[in-house]
């Protein structure tokens, strides 16, 4: 992984804490499963933590959003980061809610992929 890359990604400034109730933020693995949200998350989203954790993320976004995600997941994969991707995702009472996503990539020291951290804002 290039220095510019690291320099990229170590200077994102969206939140990444998973003990956060003020924020509401998500953990991707490679396949785009969930591995861990914070309470904001779920204050957010009305789900309970056993109903999201292995859950894949775009079972909770409406059908314009899947085809944002399946165009942008790759970046963050591939490239570390995304920037305010506008999403709709669909609370457990079914209302549908509009968010800004911005994610952050994790690699090993041998840069390979581990997860992502993604915190998203609601708009008004």
């Amino acid at each position: 992984m290039g220095i510019d890359k690291l320099q990229l990604i170590n200077t994102r400034t969206h939140c990444m804490d998973l003990s956060s109730d003020q924020s509401i933020v998500h953990s991707l693995d490679l396949s785009g499963t969930i591995i861990d949200v914070n309470p904001g998350w779920l204050k957010a989203t009305g789900y309970e933590r056993a109903e999201v954790i292995g859950k894949h993320f775009v079972e909770f976004l409406d059908m314009e959003s899947l085809i944002k995600v399946q165009k942008n997941f790759p970046c963050l994969k591939d490239y570390g980061f995304v920037d305010n991707v506008q999403l709709h995702i669909v609370r457990k009472d079914h209302v549908v809610i509009s968010v800004k996503l911005t994610g952050t990539s994790k690699y090993n020291a041998k840069g390979i992929f581990e997860r992502t951290f993604c915190e998203m804002k609601c708009e008004s």
